[in-house]
């Protein structure tokens, strides 16, 4: 019913230009647009009508809060490749900066945390239960107890738990679902080719026929795959360097770019050169504009024109 009634809100808004599918959802929230199966008409004009005309150079690099939960429905019949690539951008580039929203809070409430614990305050359960869980979602241990446990758990997530560029968070999705049109991120929602072993669950992969051992993880949104992939980036211990070059970058009271992570991502795919194909799709499409820009508020242009 909230979504019908979403539907109906963006109806008497906008109207009817464009014909809308039955599977079509149009949800507002307090944090944004949200679209379900919606086509690339019905997209282009809600940009339209927000003035999201590009994916950069949008005015103070503040981007409308518009979120796909997947390409839309004929993204992959769109034969011009310099269109279809700048509007899957644009689809990203708003997901993208709630994800780095999102890693921003987390790290600043660990920071905190671990201030204030260095500084002599005792853990409460609830912080310590913070802790534990916060450790088990980035992938760290240690045998040790009381304060030295929660001394290292700390240190490891100041170090792990941070921003993944979203120049990086784009490019890598652009290169792996080939620029969205890959089987695996029209049937699967998975923007990364993100794998699960020794399951019957998830999407079976056509061009393996002698290996039965794993599945494409299917996911129930884009944003779900993004934040997968950022948190396999930031827990494993393969992007170790990455951590550690991120943080004496930060250390330096300098911004996070792409472009200087992208050679720490050598093993992150079996393509040939994955790390120089990040640094000049990034340099290319000039994606190192998000790593500095932020999601604005979701503005009603036409009902005002309507008073």
């Amino acid at each position: 019913m909230k979504k019908l009634l979403s539907l109906f809100f963006f109806l008497f808004l906008y109207g009817w230009p464009i014909e809308t599918s039955a599977k079509t959802e149009i949800d507002f929230r307090p944090d944004g647009l949200y679209l379900t199966d919606i086509t690339v008409a019905q997209l282009e004009k809600i940009y339209q009508d927000y003035d999201y005309k590009d994916y950069i150079y949008m005015p103070d690099w503040i981007y409308p809060p518009i979120f796909l939960t997947n390409l839309p429905t004929d993204f992959d019949k769109i034969t011009d490749s310099n269109k279809r690539n700048k509007l899957f951008l644009q689809i990203l580039g708003p997901l993208a900066l709630k994800l780095t929203e999102e890693q921003k809070e987390e790290r600043l409430e660990i920071l905190i945390l671990r201030e204030n614990f260095l500084k002599g305050a005792d853990l409460t359960p609830e912080q310590e239960k913070f802790i534990e869980e916060k450790a088990v979602k980035y992938d760290i241990f240690t045998r040790m107890k009381g304060r030295r446990r929660y001394d290292i758990l700390l240190k490891r997530l100041a170090l792990k738990a941070d921003v993944v560029p979203p120049s990086i968070l784009m490019t890598a999705a652009a290169i792996e679902s080939d620029w969205g049109t890959n089987r695996i991120v029209r049937e699967a929602n998975s923007l990364y080719k993100t794998l699960d072993w020794y399951t019957n669950k998830g999407l079976k992969p056509k061009d393996d026929k002698e290996d039965n051992t794993y599945r494409y993880r299917i996911f129930p949104s884009l944003y779900a795959s993004m934040q997968a992939y950022a948190l396999r980036l930031n827990s494993s211990v393969d992007f170790e360097q990455m951590h550690l070059y991120r943080e004496a970058i930060s250390s330096r009271d300098k911004p996070v770019l792409g472009r200087a992570l992208a050679h720490t991502m050598l093993f992150d795919s079996n393509l040939k050169n994955f790390a120089g194909l990040l640094n000049y799709t990034i340099t290319f499409y000039e994606l190192t504009n998000f790593d500095e820009a932020q999601l604005g508020y979701l503005k009603l242009p036409q009902a005002e024109d309507k008073k």
